[in-house]
């Protein structure tokens, strides 16, 4: 049965503690057709509605107001780090009247660009990647100059914590049976799960999204130890980082997170289906953890699921998606294989049960979806 559950976006209804407001409370939105599918309660925190399109904005918004009450406005915020970190630089700055200095690779959309330069803040484009645009903004910090990154920083994670704090009103302190969450640096992972320490929600598992071609969490955990990337190859633009933040391990050997990671086929069909049951866009990191429910993974991995469970989906939101993409999308990736990996282990969904590729004929020619899937074609 689904629970009556309070979806106000009102601050005033949140104990947000010492944690400013410059993102917006989100509603926690029932699924009824998805939770019927997969018989348990599904719930959507829209990230995706933040002022700046994405659920960075609780994380830069908590550094950006930091920096501002530790310096005051006489301040440049720098950054060139993921498109979706930079327009909540960018929107920040605006809003608490500070200057900003904007990095982004040459092939940046122009719609990007222009929504950067509307909030008023100074765009330079540079390189052909997110890394050489970072790499130069780093070298353009002067005196009153702050760097703002895109994962590792204390203020980043008191953020993301706010999304534990609205659920547990939201839910009225009954703790969810799982939270997916998608992990590209691993600041928005850190977040939830130092909220859901503090809010005394122990013994909740976060399911941690990656795709196949940026899972650097998964290898860490795997591995015990921090691991680098050689590269990354994913349209989920939002997750490609090489490495994690070294908190993020930390916290994995605290907290109860399983580690997975699914194709960037699954997540960019599930930004499809997501478009056609909510009449709404997000990228494809969005779609990394959405992907666990239209495929029913999520079964898979939390098979004690019962019609009082509830999961919540952060719905992150981003920029990095349009109706052309979409499109895309649609002719590129409709009902892909399903392929997943845990841990070390890679599973195919085949006649609605997980077999371990160990098991699958490799020389049959279906299994060239397998590593396609797994980018190793």
């Amino acid at each position: 049965m689904q629970k009556m559950i309070d979806d106000s976006s009102d601050d005033e209804n949140l104990v947000l503690d010492d944690v400013q407001t410059l993102h917006v409370a989100t509603p926690l939105l029932h699924a009824p057709n998805m939770s019927l599918k997969l018989s348990c309660n599904i719930f959507y925190k829209m990230e995706n509605i933040q002022p700046s399109g994405s659920v960075k904005m609780r994380g830069i918004g908590n550094f950006c107001y930091q920096a501002v009450q530790t310096r005051g406005t006489d301040i440049q915020l720098v950054c060139g780090s993921t498109v979706n970190t930079v327009l909540a630089v960018s929107y920040c700055a605006r809003q608490l009247g500070v200057e900003a200095l904007i990095v982004v690779p040459k092939t940046t959309k122009e719609r990007i660009c222009d929504t950067i330069r509307g909030d008023g803040s100074q765009l330079i484009l540079y390189g052909e990647d997110w890394s050489s645009s970072e790499a130069h903004a780093r070298k353009l910090v002067r005196r009153n100059g702050i760097y703002v990154p895109s994962a590792d920083h204390e203020h980043l994670w008191q953020g993301y914590s706010t999304i534990i704090q609205e659920l547990k009103a939201q839910l009225h302190d009954e703790p969810p049976a799982a939270i997916i969450c998608p992990v590209g640096g691993g600041g928005l992972l850190n977040g939830v799960i130092m909220g859901l320490q503090d809010a005394g929600w122990k013994q909740v598992p976060v399911i941690a999204v990656e795709t196949h071609g940026s899972n650097a969490f998964q290898a860490a955990v795997v591995a015990g130890k921090l691991v680098t990337l050689p590269k990354t190859s994913t349209i989920a633009s939002s997750l490609a980082a090489k490495s994690v933040s070294t908190k993020s391990l930390e916290l994995s050997l605290a907290h109860p997170v399983v580690p997975f990671a699914v194709s960037d086929a699954m997540a960019a069909d599930a930004v499809r289906l997501f478009a056609e049951d909510n009449k709404m866009l997000v990228e494809v990191a969005a779609g990394a953890g959405l992907s666990l429910c239209y495929t029913q993974i999520i079964r898979d991995i939390l098979p004690s699921l019962s019609p009082s469970s509830d999961v919540v989906v952060l719905v992150t939101g981003g920029s990095d998606i349009s109706l052309e993409q979409l499109d895309e999308y649609r002719r590129k990736y409709i009902h892909p294989p399903v392929v997943v990996k845990s841990g070390s282990e890679v599973f195919l969904k085949m006649d609605d049960s997980l077999t371990n590729v160990r098991d699958v004929n490799v020389d049959d020619p279906s299994s060239t979806d397998i590593h396609v899937a797994l980018g190793q074609q």
